[in-house]
């Protein structure tokens, strides 16, 4: 029978004992360099983050901007020029009882005691222009 031969049974050489901690401060050293490298990156990695964020929030802010130049441009070409003179037709459907409420003179308020669902239609013959 042969008997196992195995390196852990046998000691270290004197030399190699020796360079043991220099391999280990390598080692160190080593891994030092590599963080010291992933913190150097670091800033990169969350500005490229940080951007594809901010991506869709300033798409959105561009359409916005868009949108609001549109809507002034609407706006500015649907106001009066000075000196331009604009004939303001009446509605041709009838009054909300709101804005008859608040188109009616006050005393014709007061006479129908402020409400707004009797609308505008005379209620005795002193209130319709047409009676004689």
């Amino acid at each position: 029978m042969q008997a196992k031969w195995s390196v852990e049974d046998e000691p270290l050489p004197q030399w190699l004992e020796e360079l043991e901690p220099q391999a280990t401060n390598i080692r160190r050293d080593l891994e030092l360099e590599e963080l010291q490298t992933l913190l150097e990156e670091l800033p990169g990695i969350f500005e490229r983050k940080f951007e594809q964020r901010l991506q869709p929030v300033l798409e959105q802010q561009q359409l916005l901007l868009a949108e609001n130049e549109r809507l002034r441009a609407q706006v500015e070409r649907l106001l009066p020029q000075p000196g331009e003179v604009r004939l303001r037709f009446p509605d041709k459907r009838p009054p909300s009882p709101t804005r008859a409420l608040e188109a009616m003179p006050p005393l014709l308020r007061l006479i129908r005691g402020g409400r707004s669902d009797v609308g505008l239609l005379p209620i005795g013959e002193w209130e319709d222009p047409t009676h004689r």
